[in-house]
């Protein structure tokens, strides 16, 4: 069955490709992807690497690869459709062809659920049995217009308030317990969220998605509260507040750690203001954050646990190539506090001096270190060349292995001379480990598509050309102006060519899933290799002609050949080209 490209999506994000094979092999963090012995072929020394920005794998062993659906298809050696049934039954989602309580439509339902009880909070604030909760907005000094601005609400004190309340809106106990509105103890259900100042969590196309709960109870177990994981909210990959500021004017996002910094930061002027929540930054929410192409500041609280996470958020913006900075804040906690005391101007002058997230973290090596002692400079030496060496643009580079020079006392040369050395080594392991499992790997006869070693040139184009087509579909046109499936000479090249430009046609976006429902699972892990390799996508226009002249030059070729030395193949091909130079004459 043709599956809608919106239950795809939201089985793919409900089945983060991480967490999914974790669950099967023992996975380590590799730099910004992850890497694992692969599953699918025996090897001492783990090629399977787990690219969490792009939801894929690729193992440059046996070149087995693709989504989340395709791992689980070669994995647990089923067909397409089973595969998807059991990603979709992990995640509580039901397939499209289930009727009317299919996962689209339950998703719409959640969706109008969550704005209907929004809506309650809302209510709920501004009556005589949400003084308690305005009470505390209010010694918070946030003003009517930005707890308007922010839907804020309030659940009152009671088991069953908001499930009542629901029920007269037609939902039922189920869709209440499915979008965690509702909580189950033993056989009995009551309301999640009972006196606590609410936050609703909206998603970039204004959707509430979600809730936060901020107690009034001083002995209540949970300060705050979430809602848990549903069919239409996932933590990992969602920013509070970012329906406001990704339409921010500001070069940047500031990143804080809980719902009032953010909105106070926002009441004050600052609309870029997000939030994480409850959770540390996640690939998702950097990558989020990357597609907006602003600069991250980093504002997380003075102690020790929001320093802490300073440095993972540092590691991952740094990993998924988002340019990030530290905000240092004197006298106070966290950005609240401190537009309260010294005022909104004096906070963006702490914006404008902010300090490299690199700096932040160079200058957090010697923490502890007696850099007066011949021990204590040789201790930060090591740290400073490993640290440096792993920078990639030569001018921070150059930057900080001066620092390191002048605080060691050693000269520059032989700083350079160490990071140098440093960086071959780690170019050198990671090269040598890359080639020996190419090696590995191309060393096995070529089962999916034997025509490749009659063909090695054609083939390297057909390949260029079918990865071009899977990127940028739109040139589908400029391709078939010169070539037909005809005049690719390997069969499963051709047949992948065809796939793909019939379903352009048809107004289908390629994708992974797409191949994986009508190719057998190597066949698809093949087209995945395919479209990963970096050195066979053409990039530009002159290397993708490039790679269409090369076909051409072989079908003419071909059809200068008498006819009783064609091959079927290209009997074929002279046929179709016969017919196409009759149409265009016509």
């Amino acid at each position: 069955m043709a599956l809608p490209e919106s239950f795809k999506e939201e089985l793919k994000a409900r089945n983060d490709i991480v967490d999914v094979m974790s669950s099967y092999v023992e996975i380590k963090r590799a730099g910004r992807d992850y890497v694992c012995s692969c599953p699918f072929h025996s090897e001492r020394t783990p090629s399977c690497h787990i690219y969490q920005d792009t939801q894929s794998f690729y193992c440059f062993g046996c070149h087995a690869g693709g989504d989340v659906i395709q791992f689980i298809r070669l994995i647990e050696h089923c067909e397409f459709m089973d595969s998807v049934r059991m990603l979709a039954d992990r995640a509580g989602l039901a397939l499209p062809e289930d009727g009317a309580g299919n996962g689209v439509n339950m998703r719409a339902r959640l969706l109008a659920m969550n704005r209907d009880a929004a809506r309650y909070f809302r209510d709920v604030l501004l009556s005589p049995e949400g003084r308690e909760g305005m009470d505390y907005l209010l010694s918070r000094q946030l003003t009517p217009n930005t707890i308007r601005k922010y839907g804020l609400g309030f659940a009152p004190d009671g088991w069953h308030n908001l499930q009542f309340h629901l029920r007269t809106k037609g939902y039922t106990d189920d869709e209440m317990l499915a979008g965690a509105l509702l909580a189950r103890k033993n056989n009995s259900v009551y309301d999640k969220f009972r006196k606590r100042v609410m936050f609703p969590i909206i998603d970039k196309s204004g959707n509430v998605i979600a809730f936060g709960g901020r107690t009034l109870e001083p002995t209540a177990p949970a300060k705050y509260l979430n809602s848990d994981e549903t069919m239409v909210f996932h933590k990992r990959s969602s920013l509070f507040s970012i329906n406001f500021a990704k339409n921010t004017k500001e070069k940047f996002f500031i990143l804080c750690e809980g719902y009032m910094d953010v909105i106070s930061l926002n009441q004050a002027g600052f609309d870029s203001a997000v939030a994480t929540l409850g959770t540390a930054i996640t690939p998702e929410q950097a990558n989020m954050m990357k597609r907006y192409d602003k600069e991250v500041i980093i504002s997380y609280d003075a102690d020790g646990a929001g320093q802490n996470a300073t440095m993972k958020a540092i590691n991952l913006f740094e990993e998924a190539g988002v340019s990030a900075k530290v905000l240092v804040i004197p006298d106070a906690k966290d950005p609240d506090e401190y537009i309260k005391r010294f005022g909104a101007e004096s906070f963006r002058q702490l914006i404008d001096s902010t300090t490299n997230a690199l700096r932040h973290e160079f200058n957090r090596l010697g923490a502890g270190i007696d850099l007066t002692s011949p021990e204590g400079k040789a201790e930060f030496l090591e740290k400073a060349v490993e640290f440096t060496a792993m920078i990639s643009k030569d001018t921070q580079r150059s930057t900080y292995e001066l620092e390191t020079a002048q605080i060691t006392g050693q000269p520059l040369y032989v700083i350079k001379d160490f990071v140098e050395k440093r960086r071959n080594r780690n170019y050198a392991r990671s090269r040598k480990e890359a080639q020996r499992e190419l090696i590995r790997g191309t060393a096995q006869r070529d089962k999916i598509n034997p025509d490749a070693a009659a063909y090695p040139r054609e083939e390297r184009a057909e390949r260029g050309i079918i990865a071009y087509l899977f990127h940028s579909p739109d040139y589908m046109a400029r391709i078939r102006s010169k070539l037909s499936e005809a005049d690719f000479p390997t069969e499963f090249n051709r047949r992948v060519f065809g796939f793909i430009t019939e379903n352009i046609k048809n107004g289908y976006e390629p994708d992974m899933s797409l191949i994986g429902s009508a190719f057998s699972a190597e066949e698809t892990s093949r087209v995945n290799e395919i479209c990963l390799e970096a050195d066979n996508l053409p990039y530009s226009l002159p290397r993708l002609d490039e790679y269409i002249n090369i076909l051409v030059e072989h079908r003419e070729k071909a059809g200068s050949k008498p006819a009783s030395q064609l091959s079927e193949d290209e009997m074929l091909r002279k046929m179709d080209e016969m017919r196409r130079k009759k149409h265009s004459t016509a």
